[in-house]
């Protein structure tokens, strides 16, 4: 299974309302993401599974189940991996 890592050459700032900027030095990209998928980027530490990441989102989230959560979030970490800002470290 999958236990995301973030690339360390990636940078982030929080902003005021708890969206959080992604940068990549490397790439010159920067990208804003919602609070909850700044829950899964802090959790891509490759110690979690893409399971436990879902998990600890869930946590914070009342107004969603792991059915609705699983997808999204996959797809985020799908989206981190093709951008080069995680790694599998699973392998």
């Amino acid at each position: 299974m999958m236990r995301p890592k973030r690339n360390p050459d990636v940078q982030t700032k929080m902003l005021p309302d708890g969206h959080v900027v992604i940068f990549s030095k490397q790439s010159d990209w920067a990208h804003t993401i919602t609070p909850l998928a700044a829950i899964a980027w802090e959790f891509c530490d490759g110690e979690h599974s893409v399971d436990e990441i879902v998990s600890q989102v869930l946590a914070y989230s009342s107004d969603s189940t792991a059915a609705e959560i699983q997808p999204a979030i996959c797809e985020l970490l799908n989206d981190f991996a093709q951008g080069g800002l995680v790694s599998d470290t699973s392998a």
